[in-house]
Order: C-alpha cells, then sequence, then structure tokens
C-alpha cells in the first residue's frame, strides 16, 4: 500500500509540475533576410544569393527573395547585379568584374518588400594583399583510412601580420570542397612571418567518387586571404552543423554575419592566389 501512494504521489507532483507554454513565432515578424555574398580579386562572375528564413515549424525550403536592387561598390567604381535566372534570388556581376587588392568594398541591398522590418541591407569587407604560391605538393598516405589519402601541401611565405587564410581544392577544373562544412579556414599562428615548407591544408579521401585521383589528374589549390570576421563566420557555421555531443555543447544560437538590420548571412571580400601540380603514375 505504502509503494502504490509512494507512485500515485509521484505522478501528481510530476503532472503538477508541467504547464503549457504557446510560444508566439509569427513568421512574418520574425522572419529575416539571408544573404550569402563573396567577391574576390579573380576576374569571374561574382554571386550574391538572397533567401528569406522560414517559419520555425516549416517543413520547405527558404523562399528566394527576388526583384531586389543589390550593388558592390568601393569608393572609384560600383558594380549593378542581376538576377540570373529571373526569380531565382541569385544575383549575378558581369564576368569581366574583380576586386582591387587594398580596397574597402560594400553591398548594398534594396528589397521590394520588407523582410524583418526593413528594406535596406548592407555589409562591407576589405581586400586584404596576398602572397602568390610558391608550389602544391601531393603525398599519398595509403594508411589513412579504407582506401588511403591524398594529402595537399602548401609551399608559401606568410606574412609577419595576423592574417586568416580559406582552401578550395579543385580536382581536373572542379571544385571539390564546394560546401561550407567542407572548406578548410585557419589562421596563421602556427606559421606567422614563416614559409609554411608544405603545410597539409587538404585531404583527399580516395573512398570518396568525387575526390579519388587518378595518374595525371590535376589538383589545383586556391588559397585566399580573408578577413578576421569573415573567418569568425565560416567557423560557426561549421561548429554549428558539425556533431554536438549534447551533454557539454553549448545551445545553438544565430551565427553572427555583417548584416545590417538584424540580416542573417556574411558579405566577404578577399584575395586569391593559386597553384597546380599533377597526380603522379607512382603513388608516392
Amino acid at each position: 500500500m505504502k509503494n502504490i501512494i509512494s507512485i500515485i504521489l509521484l505522478v501528481t507532483i510530476t503532472f503538477s509540475c508541467t504547464e503549457r507554454i504557446d510560444i508566439n513565432l509569427d513568421e512574418q515578424k520574425y522572419a529575416r533576410l539571408v544573404v550569402e555574398g563573396e567577391f574576390s580579386s579573380d576576374t569571374m562572375v561574382h554571386k550574391v544569393k538572397l533567401t528569406q528564413t522560414e517559419d520555425y515549424f516549416s517543413d520547405i525550403a527558404p523562399s528566394v527573395v527576388s526583384n531586389a536592387e543589390v550593388i558592390i561598390y568601393n569608393s572609384d567604381e560600383e558594380y549593378q547585379l542581376t538576377e540570373i535566372p529571373a526569380n531565382s534570388g541569385i544575383y549575378l556581376t558581369q564576368p569581366d568584374v574583380y576586386g582591387m587588392i587594398g580596397k574597402d568594398y560594400n553591398l548594398k541591398i534594396k528589397l521590394k518588400k520588407e523582410i524583418g522590418g526593413s528594406n535596406e541591407y548592407t555589409a562591407a569587407s576589405t581586400i586584404y594583399p596576398i602572397n602568390q604560391l610558391d608550389s602544391i605538393g601531393l603525398e599519398y598516405h595509403p594508411d589513412w583510412g579504407d582506401e588511403g589519402y591524398w594529402e595537399v601541401k602548401c609551399y608559401v611565405w606568410d606574412p609577419p601580420t595576423e592574417d586568416f587564410y580559406m582552401f578550395h581544392i579543385y580536382k581536373n577544373g572542379v571544385l571539390i570542397n564546394d560546401s561550407v562544412d567542407q572548406v578548410f579556414v585557419v589562421d596563421d599562428v602556427m606559421y606567422n612571418g614563416n614559409y609554411t615548407n608544405g603545410i597539409g591544408v587538404g585531404f583527399l579521401d580516395q573512398s570518396n567518387e568525387s575526390e579519388k585521383l587518378l595518374p595525371n589528374d590535376i589538383v589545383t589549390l586556391r588559397i585566399s586571404r580573408i578577413t578576421k570576421e569573415y573567418t569568425e563566420f565560416l567557423v560557426q557555421i561549421q561548429e554549428q552543423i558539425d556533431f554536438q555531443t549534447p551533454l557539454f555543447s553549448g545551445p545553438p544560437a544565430n551565427v553572427k554575419g555583417n548584416i545590417s538590420n538584424g540580416g542573417f548571412g556574411a558579405f566577404g571580400a578577399y584575395s586569391t592566389s593559386f597553384a597546380s601540380a599533377i597526380v603522379p603514375v607512382t603513388q608516392e
């Protein structure tokens, strides 16, 4: 009888301590503009993508933001971006556009309709100078993983300043690490003011078909010198989407970018350098 009474009391206490809480997640009031924008020293088509956050419980992809006025400019020049294809939310420059090293660049967005209480958003970033890559090396590690890994090594002088870098790898002209969780970003604490002398900046899993290398394939490394602010933005995203142990991880939070008026995302401007190597016939 005592056991039965104890169970009844426990159940009563448990249910009496719960309370239904309805949280107002008004889609329009809390909607935010999301910006994905990059501008580099390469002569190419540069892209800015605009989307809008969806309701917390929504199971559909974020809505694109169309018919906006998007401009990238500095003190000397201005580039008007065009939405291509129409109603895609993707805004492109002309293919002959490039950023000047040492210049500050601004992004200005003007929407047809307000999102999050504003129809104008801005961001700014700087293109810092970068030392040109001397070369890259390829080293095969057969005992890493199921089918081995190719390590991409970087040879370049790093200036004696606080610098931040982003690395992309191409196989026969096709970008391999094309998503934000695959991009390698790092500061220069370990080699500041020194020659890198073959530091590993990329690892290609030979059990992954998209990363698998064959003899005479061409591997190209693109190194970009990015701002500290843009580095922190990328690192925060990677931490948020990476596996975390709930017991020790912090609560999820919005990633801080550089978009004004409460917008999400970031606009990053940077300089780049390229170097290539041919996969040898004999793996070494």
